[in-house]
């Protein structure tokens, strides 16, 4: 048995370390027990022969809240990131996303009957996302600084955006997908592409929100994202924290409505007076509580019911390419590559799934070479395949751990196609591949615990998602256990992990109102 900690957190992705961190600062002891062989999480990166992958997100937003985080904690550096760029691609239209101007010209081009469409399309999100650029991409918006003049600042900065206050009602009831069905009744496919293309059911504010990120606010650490989380580990040990790799967290055990220790898979016990779990938590109530009726039974339904985001294979490709003659067909950091107007999330039978919808393929050392062997380039290409396809990826088992023969050969002919199916955005590509390895949902879930493979959490889908009218659980009913990461906040998301954490770590000891009022 060891000494007692302040808090014991489960997890070692950015909501854990953001925590970890925080209390470190607050002058806490705290232990940060990870599954994994490294931190990371769904931002984990892996090297492979000289070239380096995101197995999960590929870069992330600010949104006024990731930077202010690290430079709360002394860890930003602005040398350190790179600004990125994406691109929209189909088979019939190619719009980088540069400008609401540019982009605006380039839809009415790829969709010419629908220009009057594209132009009210455009009318709306280009004063809301210059709105947003207000409230969180000038800097002037902080929701990491305490005290009155933090306040006032971002009152004066809402204040100017009171456009986007006007349309609210709007933007928080009605969905993505329905808005683009109001604007595009006749054509079906920018009515796709313009609403479900990001996720079905996505409320209209969240909807603006990709309308806004994927054109001024996304960000990539020159190190990669496994280089971002080395950086906080290292500094959250060096500070005094304690961090354990491989040791996943088998039991949670409790009395008296309290979580009194964790157990690890090492038959480490470790006691702590507060525990925050940042990992699955259908994991959490169902398997590792040592008596789940302590959690209120209700409770237990919604979240072991609760739908969670698609999943997706990630391919990692090595390419005998230097990076200028991939950039030739890339033309920027992430092309989201249309292959059909469809989505295919949902489609467990269907054995062309993963030929269907969307490939997002990312280029980590385009301008980055340091990220690939020199005149040689790595590139992930992202399909959604659904965890359960195919009689569980030809497993017949729920258990992501099951391997087989068959999971083996889908493996093979997914990668192959998938490299197939990019060579329309990279031609020649498959002469050029000199590494290639195919993680699924299955590796996603071995590597991260999270249910299905998930990307991000719970759905999406306001109308499935138990959390879309509450929006935060950082509680649970047992009175010293905290939620934080993805399954905390809806939706999850880099961003909203990392502020999980940090209020998180604050709102046990100062309380969890004051974390919002100042």
């Amino acid at each position: 048995m060891t000494d007692k900690y302040d808090v014991a957190i489960i997890g070692g992705g950015i909501a854990g370390l953001c925590a970890g961190l925080t209390l470190q600062k607050m002058g806490k002891r705290s232990i940060l027990l990870e599954h994994g062989r490294q931190v990371g999480g769904n931002m984990a990166g892996i090297w492979r022969k000289g070239f380096y992958f995101d197995c999960g997100d590929q870069s992330t937003e600010d949104v006024g809240i990731i930077f202010p985080i690290l430079k709360d904690l002394g860890l930003y550096d602005p040398d350190e990131w790179i600004r990125t760029r994406f691109r929209y691609a189909t088979r019939d239209l190619d719009v980088p996303l540069y400008e609401y101007d540019q982009m605006r010209e380039d839809f009415k081009n790829a969709f010419p009957d629908s220009a009057s469409g594209v132009d009210r399309w455009f009318d709306l999100i280009t004063p809301l996302c210059g709105a947003l650029r207000e409230i969180f991409g000038s800097g002037a918006m902080d929701l990491v600084k305490d005290g009155k003049r933090a306040r006032t600042g971002n009152l004066k900065v809402m204040a100017k955006a009171a456009g986007l206050a006007r349309m609210l009602p709007e933007l928080m009831t009605k969905t993505g997908d329905e808005k683009a069905l109001e604007v595009f009744p006749d054509d079906p496919r920018a009515s796709f592409f313009f609403g479900e293309s990001n996720a079905k059911n996505l409320p209209l504010l969240m909807h603006l929100f990709f309308w806004y990120t994927f054109v001024q606010d996304y960000w990539y650490p020159k190190a990669g994202l496994q280089g971002m989380m080395n950086k906080l580990a290292d500094a959250y040990q060096e500070r005094g924290g304690e961090l354990r790799l491989e040791s996943t967290v088998e039991k949670v055990l409790t009395s008296a409505g309290r979580v009194t220790a964790v157990e690890t898979c090492r038959d480490e016990l470790f006691r702590a007076e507060h525990v925050i779990n940042t990992g699955n938590p259908k994991r959490l109530i169902n398997q590792m509580l040592d008596d789940p009726n302590q959690w209120d039974f209700k409770e237990r339904q919604l979240i072991s019911a609760g739908q969670v985001t698609p999943a997706v294979c990630s391919a990692f490709l090595g390419l005998d390419m230097p990076a200028k003659e991939l950039e030739k067909h890339m033309k920027v950091n992430h092309t989201i590559y249309w292959r059909t107007y469809e989505t295919a999330g949902d489609r467990i039978y269907d054995p062309e799934a993963h030929n269907k919808g969307w490939c997002m393929i990312s280029a980590p050392s385009l301008h980055l070479p340091h990220l690939a062997p020199e005149g040689r380039s790595s590139l992930v290409a992202q399909v959604f395949v659904p965890y359960h396809w195919l009689d569980g990826w030809g497993t017949g088992t729920d258990d992501p751990f099951a391997r087989s023969a068959k999971y083996r050969k889908l493996k093979k002919r997914v990668l192959d196609e998938i490299i197939r199916e990019t060579e329309y955005i990279v031609p020649g590509l498959s002469e050029k591949v000199v590494y290639k390895e195919l993680a699924t949902p299955r590796s996603m879930s071995r590597w991260t615990l999270n249910i299905e493979g998930a990307i991000m959490g719970w759905t999406y889908d306001r109308y499935q998602c138990h959390m879309a009218n509450k929006l935060v659980r950082f509680r649970t009913p047992l009175k010293n256990l905290f939620n934080a990461g993805h399954y905390a906040i809806w939706p999850g998301g880099v961003v909203n992990s990392a502020m999980t954490g940090r209020v998180v770590a604050r709102g046990i000891y100062d309380g969890f109102l004051k974390q919002f009022r100042t």
